[in-house]
């Protein structure tokens, strides 16, 4: 019962959204751009925040001193359900758009949200045309607005992690972005555990950003494997 309600809500939730984002198209063009980037971030934070406490789950966030203050990063993230994007959204306290798969971009309402944030949508079937929107991504970071990566590409919905995709860590060296690693913990368990919503107590980490200058970053397979290898084991002891 409870899951049903809270699709409905969401249902609902998501029309508002809708509205919200044609008051947005006003406020851009009347708005100077930093200012217009401000409210979007305050809408953003806004719909992450709730659609994952509404399902009355706590988030537990940790590490808010690694965050650099400039916003040249690139965040670097296990990938454990659907859940995941409303959490970094909404408890990061910097504004982050998305590389996300293009299949998504046929989603009314979401979609047109998604491209303010901004996010950069990919066809992975394209060796080409994700070349291209690592190119988009890594001009994103360059104008002051740090993105989102998942390298195991899908969501493992577990704790154990999938292997990390070593073309995921083109985004960050072509940007010469800060990396800062997060680790997500049981955001699987609010839906992907058994297609309904559940009440769970969300833990998300942030570790110690990676510099470009740092010796490991200029070797991608060292890098990918000493990532996946940290954020596994803070998972698993968290």
């Amino acid at each position: 019962m409870k899951s049903t309600l809270w699709k409905i809500w969401f249902f609902f939730f998501m029309l508002l959204c809708m509205l919200a984002y044609f008051l947005l198209i006003i406020c851009k063009i009347i708005l100077p751009r930093k200012l217009y980037r401000k409210v979007v971030f305050i809408c953003v934070r806004f719909w992450g925040r709730n659609t994952l406490l509404s399902t009355g789950s706590t988030v537990q966030v940790e590490g808010v001193e690694n965050l650099p203050d400039q916003n040249n990063i690139c965040f670097i993230a296990n990938h454990q359900g659907m859940f995941d994007i409303p959490l970094v959204l909404g408890f990061i306290k910097k504004p982050s758009g998305f590389i996300a798969k293009q299949e998504l971009f046929k989603i009314p309402v979401l979609a047109w949200w998604m491209k303010e944030i901004p996010c950069v949508f990919i066809d992975r079937n394209s060796a080409r045309a994700a070349m291209e929107s690592f190119k988009k991504s890594a001009a994103v970071i360059n104008d002051g607005h740090p993105m989102v990566i998942f390298p195991e590409g899908t969501r493992s919905k577990g704790d154990q992690m999938g292997e990390f995709h070593l073309g995921s860590f083109k985004l960050p060296v072509m940007a010469e972005a800060t990396i800062v690693p997060l680790v997500i913990k049981d955001t699987w368990r609010i839906y992907e555990i058994d297609k309904g919503i559940h009440k769970v107590a969300i833990k998300l980490r942030i570790l110690p950003p990676i510099s470009a200058q740092d010796e490991i970053y200029q070797d991608k397979h060292r890098l990918s494997e000493y990532l996946h290898g940290l954020i596994q084991d803070t998972l698993t002891r968290m």
